[in-house]
């Protein structure tokens, strides 16, 4: 993928759908990626991934013009630097509170004057080239909001300059507000503050996220005016799948109940 499609999609608040990997697999991101999602989240915060794998789904992903996004286990941003070096087209920067944690975010994607990245697009250049400016602008930077506290501080996070999307994370949302995590937004405070996450982005010219279990509901999400849409993940299917497969042989009276 030459450039940052996905970049100009989501400053135009055009939904963007991907398949999320968890499994560290880069067999596994490929074949997500050749079944025409527009990109591919692999999620180096609770995923099984080490970088050596990461490069390796990178490289996987660079033939199917699919777009890389990598969520971070923290917001080093020195991390960051080398993942969009090698090639991601986006990070995730996770438990964003307040309006410097998005600043660090936005500094650690962006080249001197508008951040503190070193320049080395190693891999980075096949899709940007070498100009700073080109290597700096291009990649998303993502900052998920995933706390009843950074949904009392999203208006001071929203206006940070350079945040091109929120990501929302329902489950560690509904976790500090006393509620069992799950993906899809339960009625009263969760909803609410999920809809005050979106009201408020979209208000600052911001694209919004949020991962979805099925299709049906990232289709729901759109209408409503969510751009970034990661649906499933490698390791609910196949968990899925095999239990389908083993049920119908328990049915059979071939496995123990």
């Amino acid at each position: 993928m030459a450039g940052n499609p996905l970049k100009d999609r989501l400053a135009a608040r055009q939904p963007v759908f991907g398949g999320w990997c968890s499994s560290g697999s880069p067999f596994a991101a490929e074949v997500i990626a050749l079944q025409g999602f527009d990109f591919v989240g692999l999620d180096g915060q609770h995923g099984l991934w080490s970088y050596e794998s990461l490069l390796q789904s990178m490289m996987a992903l660079s033939r199917t013009g699919c777009g890389i996004i990598v969520r971070m286990p923290s917001r080093d941003a020195a991390a960051a630097g080398r993942i969009l070096d090698a090639g991601a087209h986006g990070v995730i920067f996770p438990m964003v509170e307040i309006a410097d944690d998005a600043r660090e975010a936005v500094e650690a994607c962006r080249i001197f004057p508008n951040g503190r990245r070193s320049f080395g697009p190693v891999r980075a250049s096949q899709s940007f080239g070498r100009d700073p400016v080109a290597v700096s602008e291009g990649v998303s930077c993502i900052v998920m909001i995933e706390t009843a506290v950074g949904v009392e501080n999203i208006e001071a996070i929203a206006a940070v300059p350079g945040v091109d999307c929120i990501y929302i994370g329902p489950g560690d949302l509904a976790i500090t507000l006393g509620l069992p995590p799950g993906n899809d937004p339960i009625p009263g405070p969760h909803a609410d503050g999920i809809e005050r996450v979106r009201k408020v982005a979209s208000a600052h010219g911001v694209a919004v996220g949020m991962p979805c279990t099925t299709a049906a509901s990232a289709l729901a999400l759109a209408e409503r005016g969510f751009s970034l849409l990661a649906v499933g993940a490698d390791t609910w299917w196949l968990t899925d799948r095999a239990r389908q497969e083993t049920e119908a042989l328990r049915q059979a009276g071939y496995l123990a109940k």
